[in-house]
């Protein structure tokens, strides 16, 4: 070896060499172990022995958890389940208390019915109308239905819309009917008062807005407000049917009878449909026609 150190070239040389040959060797053993696992998967399946050796640590941390939520989910479950019971057990007890005091309510007026040898009443049925024409005559309140003698109707029975009665049947044609108003001077219907039972008569004043009183004594016991209902007598309507509202009451001086005025409840200038009461109409019976006629007159007194 000569001074200067000729040797360290040489040293130096094959040191690098060296580490190429290695990186060679490693970068040809990563192409084969890339190759071999593209075709075999061997590192998923290594991935996947690993997931399930990790998995049951997994689980076992995050059991606690879990488990708190669920307790935590199942207490509030349980206490809305709770509060939900004594709910229901309240409106149980509230509606037991109610179902007790119309039983005694029922036993009270099944035996009122027996004291005054009250019968039941049937409701009546409905028939459903659709107003086809109105009389133009100012001073004649009257109307006309699509409904006639093929569909049942009859002169005089009741004609109500959703609020109260509004006239009665007139005239029966085989497809229509014409219905007098109860706003027609024409027209009186016997009403009670429906707070202190008075009968009375309401007439037709003319205007579509108001009934008159008149047959009334000057102590009548009649108040704004009172309600008018249809009595039941005369046969054509059937008792209970709302009527009209009295708006004034008037006792003037030198007469003999007070004077009222009530709104009807019907609309009868706005009601497009309405209903037919398939009421029994009262009609004469022959026999008394019969006994009426026969009924000889008295002779006159010889002095």
């Amino acid at each position: 070896m000569t001074p200067g150190g000729s040797a360290w070239p040489a040293a130096i040389d094959s040191d690098a060499a060296a580490r190429i040959a290695r990186l060679m060797f490693y970068a040809l053993l990563a192409v084969v172990l890339m190759t071999l696992d593209h075709r075999g998967q061997y590192v998923e399946q290594l991935r996947a022995l690993g997931w399930r050796a990790v998995e049951p640590v997994i689980m076992a941390v995050e059991a606690p958890f879990a488990l708190g939520q669920r307790l935590g989910e199942e207490l509030r479950d349980r206490h809305e389940l709770m509060q939900t019971i004594e709910q229901l057990e309240l409106e149980r007890r509230e509606r037991r208390a109610e179902l007790a005091l119309l039983e005694e309510l029922a036993d009270d007026n099944r035996e009122l019915r027996a004291l005054l040898e009250a019968t039941r009443r049937d409701l009546p049925d409905f028939q459903a109308a659709e107003l086809m024409h109105i009389d133009l005559n100012p001073w004649s309140h009257r109307v006309v239905i699509n409904r006639g003698g093929r569909d049942g109707l009859q002169a005089g029975q009741p004609v109500m819309d959703s609020r109260g009665v509004i006239g009665q049947v007139d005239e029966v044609g085989m497809h229509t009917a014409q219905v007098i108003l109860i706003s027609d001077p024409d027209h009186a219907l016997p009403v009670r008062v429906q707070r202190t039972g008075l009968r009375t008569v309401a007439y037709g004043s003319g205007r579509i807005n108001q009934l008159r009183l008149t047959d009334l004594p000057m102590n009548v016991d009649l108040d704004p407000g009172d309600r008018l209902l249809t009595s039941g007598l005369g046969g054509a309507f059937p008792a209970g049917l709302p009527v009209a509202e009295i708006e004034t009451v008037s006792r003037p001086s030198g007469e003999a009878f007070a004077l009222a005025e009530a709104r009807p409840l019907g609309r009868l200038d706005r009601s497009r449909h309405v209903l037919v009461v398939d009421a029994p109409i009262a009609q004469t019976s022959p026999e008394n026609e019969t006994s009426v006629e026969e009924d000889p007159a008295p002779e006159p007194e010889t002095p």
